[in-house]
Parts: structure tokens; C-alpha cells; sequence
């Protein structure tokens, strides 16, 4: 089954209530339970900067039917995914700058670049190109397969079943803080050797 265009995004920059409206329209609904939630968190790729986090951030995990329909609350069990979508979303500010989508089952090809169409505002999607000999380093906490052309959004397909999309300026943010952090441990890391 394919997504449709307004039925399973939180654009990058979005506000958080317009993401939160769309979805519940769309018979959407969001993880409260702290059992489900921090199953759901578990083995996610944001999880390793999570100390990085700005202050005002919040993680907020949704949950979609591929139908539309609205799930019953006793239909969530905290250890296992009904057959749909996760939508893991970091806003910072109440604006969103991380979302990773994922599937119970494959993502498809068609679900993919749907998903990352509608990330794609005025801009379109270029693959990323291969790092030469003498170019600078690409700051990224994520790595990245996809950028769009006006290197606001960056992309990247997780396994077969998950597409991870966030903010170029996040992701250097994140990136920068945890070699920082990184670097302050060193000199401790090595002392007595």
C-alpha cells in the first residue's frame, strides 16, 4: 500500500501541532506509555546523541495504521509493532529537524521516494557524491545517502525498512558536540599509558 502525500509526514521545520493535527486527521496516534516508548527508542540511531540534544528538544513517537484507521490504545503492546508506521520525530523548539520513518514490514521503492518527495519542499533530492582526495570532510553525525539540492535536508535509508531525514544544520550540530565531547575525554582516556 502506498502513503499518501498528506497522510504520514512531519516536514523538517514543521511545528509540532501542525505535524500532530494532520496526523490524528489521518488516524494517527502518539505513544504515551513510557513501557512503549522506550521499546520503541531502543536501537534508534539518535539514541547515541542524545546527551547533544538542545535543551528545548523533545522525542515524540506516532504510530500509523496503513489504512488509516484509528488504533485502539489496547491494540499498542509495548513489545511488538502493529503492522503500520513509527514516526520518530526530535523537535527542537517545536520544530521538527529529525524524523525517522518506519515500516513494520520492507519499505518499497515507490514508499521511499514518496516519503522523501515530501521532504522535498521547492528543492529536489540529489545523491550524494563520493568524497575525493583533497576535498574537506563532510561533518555529519548520521551519514547520509540523500541531500537535497539546497543542502537544507539530508537523508538516509536504514535497512529495508526505515528512512531516517533530518537537518543539515542538526546533524552538524550533533556531529560537532559529540567530537567535542569526544576530545575532552581524550587526554583522560590515555593518561597512565
Amino acid at each position: 500500500m502506498i502513503i499518501s502525500s498528506t497522510s504520514l509526514q512531519a516536514r523538517i521545520g514543521e511545528e509540532r501541532l501542525t505535524f500532530e493535527k494532520r496526523l490524528n486527521i489521518s488516524g494517527g496516534y502518539q505513544y504515551r506509555s513510557e513501557n512503549v516508548l522506550s521499546n520503541r527508542k531502543r536501537g534508534m540511531p539518535y539514541n547515541k546523541f542524545l546527551d547533544f540534544l538542545p535543551a528545548q528538544s523533545e522525542i515524540r513517537i506516532y504510530y500509523k495504521t496503513l489504512d488509516g484507521r484509528k488504533p485502539l490504545a489496547k491494540d499498542i503492546q509495548p513489545n511488538k509493532m502493529l503492522e503500520g508506521w513509527d514516526v520518530h520525530v526530535v523537535f527542537v523548539g517545536g520544530k521538527s529537524v529529525l524524523e525517522l520513518y518506519r515500516r513494520s514490514s520492507n519499505m518499497n521503492d515507490l514508499e521511499f521516494t514518496a516519503l522523501l518527495k515530501l521532504q522535498a519542499g521547492n528543492s529536489f533530492w540529489e545523491k550524494k557524491e563520493q568524497v575525493k582526495e583533497g576535498d574537506p570532510p563532510i561533518v555529519s553525525a548520521f551519514s547520509f545517502d540523500y541531500e537535497r539540492n539546497d543542502k537544507l535536508i539530508r537523508a538516509r535509508k536504514v535497512g529495508s525498512s526505515q528512512l531516517l531525514v533530518f537537518s543539515s544544520q542538526f546533524d552538524i550540530f550533533l556531529a560537532e558536540g559529540y567530537k567535542q565531547s569526544q576530545m575532552d575525554a581524550l587526554p583522560q582516556s590515555i593518561k597512565g599509558f
